[in-house]
């Protein structure tokens, strides 16, 4: 038996369980950029002249994101490049690179890019050599290098803003992560947009416009819309601890369907709330924040994350 498509008499190509929704390709696309629009309108994402770093990592999140912030706005008045961070990790950051330059060749987008290996002169290949598991999983290594080295990028370049590809998905298991590990600041500085509301001014905003999409509705655009994205995994992919709260969500999907989105909509009303009691990480937190005694850039502590990091390998930092 075909099943068709809800909103016309063509075969469905996808089952949404929460919504019960079965669409055909072209009605799929429709929802799925209709979507990605409202989220940035919703929460005023962005603006007129801005400049827009999109941090793309190869992945089928950050491509489909930068394909779909190039065709709303490639037209318009917002300006745009794409920032790429070359971990260094082996068999895999050189595929990743050459899928990004290959598609901003095409689409004629500005590349922005280094490399933890030029920023900090040690790759993740390099950090993995080192790697004692007793100092933390080589993902946090990897996570906090690529964010320094993104902000580096986006300084150099003047962008207003940094895009990145989380999606529901990573939303969900970081809200969950940070309460299981009872961190309320650092649960409370997520949200779709971060960055500006318990850091300083000159603390460039993130922004998620696929924050309310699911990962597997990310994968089915870019395959249906023939966008090239690297389909492996990261080698160290499975040291992550992140891993075992996917799986948790991931069950309770299955047996729920729309169990993550009500997990999302539950923190973004508890943090509205929050934010409307004036009890917010920005007067909690704004008074601590200050320059890294080393690199000199903005951090919550006298040393930030990249050089505690660093020290621990017993690299300088550059």
């Amino acid at each position: 038996m075909v099943i068709k498509c809800n909103k016309c008499k063509n075969p469905a190509v996808i089952y949404l369980a929460y919504g019960k929704h079965s669409l055909c390709i072209h009605h799929f696309n429709d929802f799925f950029e209709k979507r990605f629009r409202k989220t940035i309108r919703m929460y005023n994402l962005v603006r007129n002249r801005d400049y827009i770093g999109i941090a793309t990592s190869g992945g089928k999140d950050s491509m489909v994101l930068l394909y779909l912030m190039n065709k709303i706005y490639k037209k318009a008045k917002i300006k745009m490049c794409a920032i790429f961070v070359d971990e260094g990790t082996p068999g895999y950051s050189n595929k990743t690179k050459e899928i990004v330059e290959k598609f901003c060749k095409k689409e004629k987008i500005k590349l922005v890019a280094s490399s933890h290996k030029k920023e900090f002169g040690i790759s993740t290949g390099e950090i993995a050599e080192r790697y004692n598991k007793k100092e933390g999983t080589l993902c946090t290594y990897c996570g906090v290098l690529r964010r320094d080295t993104i902000n580096r990028l986006a300084e150099r370049e003047k962008v207003t803003k940094v895009a990145t590809g989380h999606n529901l998905d990573d939303e969900a298991q970081t809200v969950l992560m940070n309460m299981f590990t009872n961190d309320a600041i650092r649960l409370f500085r997520t949200g779709p947009l971060a960055g500006i509301i318990d850091l300083e001014e000159e603390i460039r905003p993130r922004i998620k416009p696929l924050y309310l999409t699911p990962e597997k509705e990310i994968a089915a655009y870019a395959l249906y819309n023939n966008i090239p994205f690297h389909d492996c995994n990261c080698p160290f992919f499975s040291e992550a601890k992140r891993n075992v709260f996917r799986s948790i969500l991931n069950e309770l999907e299955v047996s729920y369907p729309g169990s993550k989105f009500g997990l999302i909509r539950s923190f973004l009303k508890l943090k509205e709330i929050i934010n409307r009691d004036k009890i917010t990480t920005n007067n909690h937190n704004k008074s601590k924040i200050r320059k890294c005694k080393i690199c000199n850039n903005i951090s919550s502590q006298d040393i930030c994350a990249s050089c505690r990091l660093l020290k621990e390998l017993n690299i300088d930092k550059l």
